[in-house]
């Protein structure tokens, strides 16, 4: 009788013996375990394929192109990256059933842990002076300011999203303006890095955190639930098409975006270097919080880009369910199950193993900087082609042969050594998952 974890076609079409134990165990190494959530996995492996995308690849505004729909990357897949995050952090504590008591207490050390370790990764890949603005640090950040809240029910943390979205976009806007028209500065380097992090960085967290609070909601509710996916997928994509529409009628009736932005050049500090500004003076124009572009941190984007990351996670979920574990249904659903898992396996694989893909990259633009080749500014798309086809393949392959990720064990076995599982509890792997990479186990990164 074939187990929960492996379609019975393709079980049937292994003779037994050891080919049949190693392909058995190949494909619980892709499955990632019983306790993992595969559309977690595809949602983060299309995240960091979009930053890929958002690095090297070759975009433009007319969606009628190839290069018009890999425009879609910049800033979305940096949120869905974001998003998926806070679903890890809430799967990795407990998930719709959050811990209490020392659970809680090792997760959230071990959650410590592994900011500090990324922090230190970040660290490195800076050194190499790849042009890429990096989001681990910020991660890492996103991290520490999520543990007080990872108790708080799912209703408490959307709420919580939908605030930081409201309020922290005026934070982001006049926040830095009013530093410098009162004397002080924006950091410049890493004396002033918790400002950078919260309020002035390219992922300033009094934004961003709404995306991890989004997430977090998520993973605290019941994944299973088919009201939750196709809710995500109406209600995510339902409210990116209205923040657009709404910040399009906002930005037309203030002049277009070419005139916003000549306002925010002529009151911004930033471009007022030689008569510098005081608080009397005119400061940038409201309209600037209409725009919905990427990296913008406006409340049109936090919106926009994050019900469309939501609506993305909703849809990974979906397919994730077709190639999970369930056991139920009869011959052909198994086929189809075992169908969907091949086409997603590798999606799954890039996201189970994302903190190596995504360091790979940055060392990989840094390695062809260094022979003369600048990925960052390639004429065409053929370097992002084969940087994805090779991150696909390797990751599909490790994942098969090895489980983890060198870099996910790492973070894992440092934590859990610092941090060992409470005696006479479940252990970490399968209810208290020592890596918010992943889901339940090994769902985050």
């Amino acid at each position: 009788m074939p187990t929960p974890d492996q379609p019975s076609a393709a079980r049937s079409a292994v003779p037994r013996g050891p080919l049949r134990g190693a392909f058995d165990r190949m494909s619980r190494n892709l499955l990632g375990g019983p306790g993992r959530v595969p559309g977690a996995d595809i949602a983060r492996g299309i995240a960091v394929l979009g930053m890929f995308t958002a690095h090297v690849g070759v975009t433009s505004d007319d969606l009628g192109t190839l290069e018009g729909w890999l425009s879609l990357a910049h800033g979305r897949s940096s949120i869905l990256f974001a998003t998926v995050a806070g679903l890890s952090l809430a799967l990795f504590t407990g998930g719709a059933r959050p811990f209490t008591g020392e659970l809680m207490r090792t997760a959230r050390a071990r959650i410590l842990v592994r900011a500090v370790l990324l922090m230190a990764l970040v660290a490195v890949l800076d050194l190499l002076d790849g042009r890429v603005l990096l989001i681990l640090g910020f991660y890492a950040a996103y991290f520490v300011l999520a543990l007080p809240f990872l108790r708080l029910p799912p209703a408490r943390l959307a709420t919580m999203a939908v605030i930081v979205a409201v309020v922290g976009p005026f934070l982001a806007y006049y926040g830095p303006e009013a530093l410098v028209r009162a004397g002080l500065r924006a950091p410049h380097d890493g004396s002033g890095a918790a400002t950078d992090f919260l309020l002035t960085g390219h992922y300033p967290a009094v934004v961003w955190m709404a995306y991890v609070f989004a997430g977090l909601a998520v993973g605290r509710c019941d994944l299973r639930s088919p009201a939750l996916r196709l809710g995500l997928v109406a209600g995510g994509f339902g409210l990116a098409a209205v923040s657009s529409l709404v910040s399009s009628v906002l930005v037309a009736g203030a002049g277009g975006v070419e005139a916003i932005e000549q306002q925010i050049m002529r009151a911004s500090s930033e471009y007022q270097v030689t008569t510098p500004l005081t608080l009397s003076d005119p400061w940038p124009p409201l309209a600037g919080l209409y725009v919905e572009g990427p990296h913008d941190d406006t409340m049109f984007e936090a919106l926009g880009s994050g019900g469309f990351a939501l609506g993305v996670l909703g849809l990974c979920l979906l397919v994730g369910a077709r190639g999970g574990t369930d056991a139920d249904g009869g011959r052909v659903r198994q086929v189809a199950r075992g169908v969907a898992l091949a086409v997603t396996a590798p999606l799954a694989a890039v996201g189970a193993m994302a903190l190596t893909v995504y360091s790979a990259q940055i060392a990989v633009i840094w390695w062809w900087s260094r022979a003369g080749v600048d990925l960052l500014v390639y004429p065409d798309n053929g370097p992002l082609g084969v940087m994805v086809l090779i991150a696909l393949a390797t990751a599909t392959l490790w994942r098969a042969l090895f489980g983890r990720g060198p870099l996910e064990r790492v973070f894992t076995g440092v934590a859990r050594k610092a941090f060992p599982t409470p005696a006479r509890t479940p252990d970490a792997a399968s209810d208290a998952p020592s890596d918010p990479t992943s889901a339940r186990g090994q769902n985050a990164t």
